[in-house]
């Protein structure tokens, strides 16, 4: 097939971002021709993938968003295409991943952790405006014809604001790649790692991967770390957001113990370094660093308002708080896993957990997802 993936920011850094890299690179390498409509990207060398540069003007969010939807638009349809799959909102595409989850939910969740003036302007901001002007459209038009939602949550979050056909909604989770998040690969970057952020063998790491630090529950999470046990633990925040800020939120005598970095591509050896992941997002329409971290062997703490919560077992393979501004809860799910015993079963039952999600796995389900609005003839595997 010949298949076009919009996408502004085609890049290696990001979990979702990665993500996209991987789905793509399995679909070029099952024979599919794939066209990147990008504004930034990295250059592939894989034959069958082939990026297409999309302007956009960066003056602010609106901007740039309505741009980019213009422009990717006329980019596509100077060409035929099988399949035209968008992961922005946009106006022109046969499948949409709604893999920044539904807006109109986001803003509901969002307004329940602001001062009521700040929450009541934030419906009337011009940005979220547009999104939810685009995203009404793309679900309640009939224009797009197949919507990928990345978990059950987030096709109850489309279905509860919008006037879509539930039939039109496939639930398909991301993939992980298993060999590269894979607990085997410890031995080889714990202790370099360790030594590198100047933490001890002893010490218990708590690991916090991702960028967009207020969705991401970053405040309460520091918060909590006033509630912790008197253990020797480490948090390490790996992501871009205004830093200095966040740090304010954790007691200052334990500021020592909190270290950050910015994302680096390489984040599979940071994974391989740490005892618990924790990322208790105040909406996360998935989290792909959730997977990452279970593929790794990680006991993974995260929320009800994730996505991934939807995989989970609390208590068997991870732990879920159900209310992600209770930074009580927060310290409550991680002092449990101080326990050893727990954690190693726990661990062990993370990776048992995250082998059902292959990318290989994800990517026939998206085919087959195709396949329900293609021709039978279209359909090559």
């Amino acid at each position: 097939m010949k298949i076009a993936i919009i996408r502004q920011k085609f890049v290696l850094y990001g979990g979702a971002e990665q993500f996209v890299q991987g789905y793509i690179h399995q679909l070029a390498e099952a024979g599919h021709d794939i066209h990147i409509f990008a504004n930034q990207w990295t250059p592939s060398k894989h034959p069958r993938i082939h990026v297409h540069p999309v302007s956009s003007f960066k003056f602010n969010a609106f901007i740039r968003t309505l741009s980019f939807a213009w422009f990717a638009c006329r980019a596509v349809e100077k060409d035929t295409f099988d399949i035209i799959q968008s992961h922005e909102k946009t106006w022109r595409q046969d499948v949409y991943r709604v893999g920044d989850g539904c807006h109109k939910e986001w803003l509901e969740q969002r307004k329940r952790f602001l001062p009521a003036l700040k929450g009541f302007f934030l419906s009337f901001n011009p940005f979220h405006q547009l999104i939810l002007k685009l995203e009404k459209n793309m679900f309640e038009s009939g224009q797009c014809r197949k919507f990928i939602a990345i978990s059950q949550m987030v096709k109850n979050d489309i279905l509860k604001h919008y006037h879509c056909p539930p039939q039109n909604i496939s639930v398909v989770y991301n993939g992980v790649d298993l060999k590269r998040f894979n607990p085997e690969n410890n031995d080889l970057h714990r202790e370099r790692i360790r030594k590198e952020i100047g933490i001890s063998e002893k010490s218990l790491l708590i690991l916090f991967v991702g960028s967009g630090f207020e969705r991401k529950g970053l405040k309460y999470l520091l918060e909590a770390t006033q509630f912790l046990g008197s253990e020797d633990w480490r948090l390490l925040i790996m992501g871009k957001g205004r830093w200095k800020q966040y740090i304010q939120c954790a007691p200052e005598s334990l500021r020592s113990r909190i270290i950050h970095k910015e994302p680096v591509p390489e984040i599979e050896k940071y994974y391989s370094s740490a005892d618990i992941f924790a990322l208790p997002s105040i909406y996360e329409p998935f989290g792909n660093a959730n997977l990452e971290a279970l593929a790794t062997g990680l006991p993974v703490i995260t929320t009800r308002h994730c996505g991934a919560a939807d995989i989970i077992q609390h208590r068997h393979n991870g732990l879920i708080v159900e209310n992600p501004e209770s930074s009580k809860e927060i310290a409550d799910n991680i002092n449990s896993l101080l326990d050893p015993a727990l954690r190693q079963t726990m661990s062990q039952n993370a990776r048992i957990l995250a082998e059902q999600f292959s990318l290989d796995k994800n990517t026939q389900e998206m085919l087959s997802a195709y396949k329900e609005i293609l021709p039978p003839t279209t359909m090559t595997y």
